[in-house]
This record gives C-alpha cells, structure tokens and sequence, in this order.
C-alpha cells in the first residue's frame, strides 16, 4: 500500500521521447504572437501609448519565446500525475494566458470603433501589473526547477540518487543535474525591477514606464543568452 501510494504522488520519472509540451506550447505561443502582429499592423493609427504597450509586449513574447526553446534547463521528461515537471508545465501554460492577456489589452483592428481602447492610465497599469506577474512566474518556475534537480529517490537509496539526473540520448544516466543558481539570480534580480516599476505604474507616464520596462525585458534575455552561450562552450 506504501508503495502505491509513493507512486501516485511520485511517478517513476521517464524520459520524454516526443516533445510534447514543447510543441503544445510553440503552438499557444503562435496564437499571442499573432495578436500581437494583428495590432502592429495598424501601427501609424495608434496613440504613442499604445505603440510603447505594444513594444513591451512583442519584446515580452518573441523574448520569452525565444528564451523557451533555447533553455538548458527545460524539463527532458513525460509529464505525468503528478510530477514536477507537470507542475512546471502547468506554471509555463498560465505565463501564456498572461501572453495573451497583455496582448489584447487593446483592440484589433477589426474591433476598432466596437471596442474602446483603455485609457493611458489604465493601460500603464495592467500592463506593468501583468509583466510583473510573468516574472513571478519565472521565479516559481525557476523554484521549481531547484526543487526537481534536488529531489533524492526514495527508499534504500534515499538522499544518494537523484530522482531526475542527466537524460543523455533520451535515457537517463546517474549524474545529478546542476542547478542553475546564476539563472535564477538573473530573473530574481529582474523581477524586483519589475515591482519596483509596478509600484510606481501610477507616478510615471506611459514613455519612461514602458521605455524602462523594455529595457528591464531587453538586459534579461540578453544576460541569459550570455549564460546560454558560456554553458555551452565550457561544454565543448
């Protein structure tokens, strides 16, 4: 009975072989890509406000895409009931309803006059409001991330055998995974800019939030790409 009951709540990890979470969430990426594209189009007809909301998001998306499918650190395993990398998945599917979420906070062009845009305000707000919360979201996902590379197998072997080491060739090896402590310092660190700029969403004005946010989005993908590329050349 204990060791039924170690199995429903712990599964025994096993490779993934097809990529499945990857390629649902390409696909759910694709849908906020293009209603962000939708909106770009009407470009030269929208309020700089809009433009600078539009920027932070297309950086925001193309960025986190981007970042998504160059990670070291993206589970390698089947999602199962329930394990740590369903709940990191689940983590990645409610960062897309924010995608989305940020991507029509305005109207497309087919609504336009149907829909009323959100005044500047309000716009400032829900969008700095919804980036933050994305970053929170990297910092659970990185968490959980931490907590996957640590866990031990139970049993005789507790404390000695890593539940998820090395997939290497689609199989599992003995080699612990490391943790990625720069990674998650890097997100934690931009996080706290992004609630520090939450917090001061109804002092500022749409051009220096939305510019200072960019930025803040900008320096974090570039800073993982440079720890991308040095993890994979100290590989070689």
């Amino acid at each position: 009975m204990k060791g039924a009951f170690s199995i429903a709540f712990h599964p025994v990890p096993e490779p993934e072989e097809y990529d499945t979470g990857l390629r649902f969430t390409d696909v759910l990426f694709g849908f906020v890509i293009r209603e962000l594209f939708l909106r770009l189009q009407n470009w030269a007809h929208l309020d700089s406000a809009v433009r600078l909301h539009l920027i932070v998001g297309t950086t925001l998306v193309l960025g986190s895409w981007i970042g998504f499918r160059r990670s070291l650190y993206r589970s390698s395993y089947q999602l199962k009931f329930f394990n740590l990398p369903l709940l990191r998945f689940l983590v990645d599917q409610l960062m897309l309803i924010f995608y989305f979420r940020i991507a029509v906070l305005t109207p497309a062009p087919t609504d336009i006059g149907r829909i009323a845009f959100p005044t500047t305000g309000d716009l400032v707000r829900s969008t700095s409001w919804l980036v933050m919360c994305v970053f929170i979201l990297y910092a659970i996902w990185d968490w959980l991330g931490i907590w996957m590379l640590k866990t031990k197998v139970t049993g005789a072997d507790r404390n000695k055998k890593p539940r998820y080491p090395v997939v290497k060739d689609k199989k599992m090896t003995a080699i612990e995974q490391p943790v990625n402590w720069l990674g998650s310092l890097i997100t934690l660190v931009s996080m706290v800019a992004l609630v520090v700029l939450w917090c001061l969403s109804d002092c500022l004005t749409p051009m220096p939030l939305f510019l200072t946010t960019t930025a803040v989005l900008l320096m974090y993908r570039w800073l993982k790409e440079i720890r991308t590329s040095w993890q994979l050349q100290s590989k070689t």
